[in-house]
């Protein structure tokens, strides 16, 4: 059982604006991974990890909706919902910063869209053994999320990270975007000179997963000009680790502080006890050697990344390729994200005798005789009739596919209505979209606007 030190932030506010066909018409975070919304997934390891409560963060026009759906699931742990307005584009910075005021001790913020079976536990003791900043976990990108892409076929560009990391330590001292940088990535001399072996990654996947000082969350009070975490707060803070505290820095006898603007220090906030500062200099710890530096060089501000080996599966949803990646996936981690859950959901009437051990299908669905499904995901209440296939395909909820259609490499989202003989291939069909009999379509998109689109 995880000792209640900490409070964990779930943010499940995003809008899904990478992936607008799917999230048109339904909150991002109860977009169907198997046969359970997203949120699902993150709350089913904090409860089995031994939290007994966590908050949430969601739009207040969906809140109601995010909640009924997340009581249908069955979770044990207590959930403390928080809205926030749908109408003004707050980021991952500006949520935390509007629950500020609950966060009484050290929080874990997570996003809604991340899928692990990764041991909580292992950031968490690094975390304490450092009495870190910041503790951050970061995935190995698997090689073949562009090639499980579903639906029309567009070219996959991952976005890439360059993440610093001390192998000894685990120490995080770079994070930066890719993009950023055109040609050369140019690294401050104090870096190299405290920090002189250290691996720069690129294939690392950041997971939003992020263990936090309380005094973060009172930073961000007070200064407000920040609006992400991953792509502003963590890499300021990074940064940070480098610059002595304002009252180490000898003010210029040039420069007047009359009418300035004094803004409080980080360091300030990041201030240890004095007497935890005693103990560890009488101690034997040290994080480096060769020189006759105080441990941690006397670092107040701290940072560092836990990277997952190979075999620990995480990804995030939150991009269209991501998101049919996890579903093709989940089978292969169902029992140790999902324990005893059917993946053939009990409630549903299944007749075909050709449906693939690593298909899973939702609550109340019907699939008739002679029937062919291979590598699919099937929602609840769907009904899909005879003499019809299915191949590497992710149906939601209240699907009808009528008699006699081929379906290979689509997303139809909730309520959409395929007719009689009809074949398609490489589509993406939004939310209510009705496919007449027959029909023949390929590497198209139909959107909630009925407009079909070439990719």
């Amino acid at each position: 059982m995880i000792p209640q030190e900490f409070q964990v932030v779930l943010l499940a506010g995003g809008k899904g604006s990478r992936m607008t066909e799917l999230t048109a018409s339904k909150p991002k975070c109860l977009l169907p991974i198997g046969n359970r919304p997203m949120i699902y997934y993150p709350l089913r390891m904090l409860e089995k990890a031994g939290f007994k409560e966590v908050i949430i963060v969601v739009l207040e026009t969906v809140r109601q909706e995010v909640q009924t759906a997340v009581d249908q699931c069955g979770l044990k742990i207590h959930l403390d919902w928080v809205g926030i307005p749908a109408n003004e584009d707050w980021g991952t910075a500006e949520s935390l910063r509007h629950v500020s005021e609950k966060v009484k001790s050290d929080i874990i913020v997570m996003s809604s869209d991340l899928v692990t079976d990764f041991n909580i536990e292992n950031v968490l003791d690094v975390f304490r053994k450092h009495q870190a900043s910041i503790a951050s976990v970061f995935f190995q990108s698997p090689p073949d999320v562009g090639a499980l892409q579903t639906g029309p076929k567009q070219k996959y560009r991952p976005e890439r990270d360059l993440v610093g990391i001390e192998t000894k330590t685990s120490r995080l001292l770079f994070l930066a975007s890719a993009s950023d940088f055109e040609d050369n990535v140019t690294l401050p001399r104090a870096l190299l000179r405290k920090h002189p072996r250290f691996s720069v990654y690129s294939h690392l996947i950041d997971s939003h997963i992020y263990v936090l000082k309380k005094w973060i969350c009172d930073f961000l009070k007070a200064e407000k000009s920040f609006s992400t975490l991953k792509g502003e707060v963590i890499p300021y803070i990074v940064k940070k680790q480098l610059v002595k505290p304002l009252s180490q820095t000898a003010p210029d006898p040039n420069v007047s502080l009359i009418g300035m603007d004094v803004k409080k220090d980080i360091h300030q906030f990041s201030a240890e006890d004095q007497l935890v500062n005693e103990i560890r200099s009488m101690s034997t710890f040290t994080d480096h050697c060769g020189d006759m530096q105080p441990p941690y060089h006397a670092d107040t501000i701290r940072c560092y990344g836990v990277v997952m080996s190979k075999e620990t599966f995480g990804m995030r949803a939150n991009t269209l390729a991501g998101y049919s990646f996890l579903n093709h996936k989940l089978n292969t981690v169902w029992n140790s994200l999902n324990g005893n859950l059917k993946m053939l959901s009990p409630t549903s009437t299944i007749k075909s005798n050709h449906i693939g051990s690593e298909c899973i299908v939702g609550d109340a669905t019907e699939i008739a005789e002679k029937t062919t499904l291979t590598n699919c995901i099937i929602g609840s209440n769907c009904v899909v009739q005879t003499k019809t296939k299915l191949f590497n395909c992710i149906i939601m909820n209240n699907v009808t596919i009528e008699e006699g259609s081929s379906l290979s490499n689509c997303i139809l989202c909730d309520g959409v209505k395929i007719g009689k003989q009809s074949e398609l291939k490489d589509c993406l069909l939004g939310s209510s979209q009705v496919i007449q009999a027959e029909a023949k379509h390929s590497n198209e998109v139909l959107t909630d606007t009925k407009r079909l689109m070439e990719i």
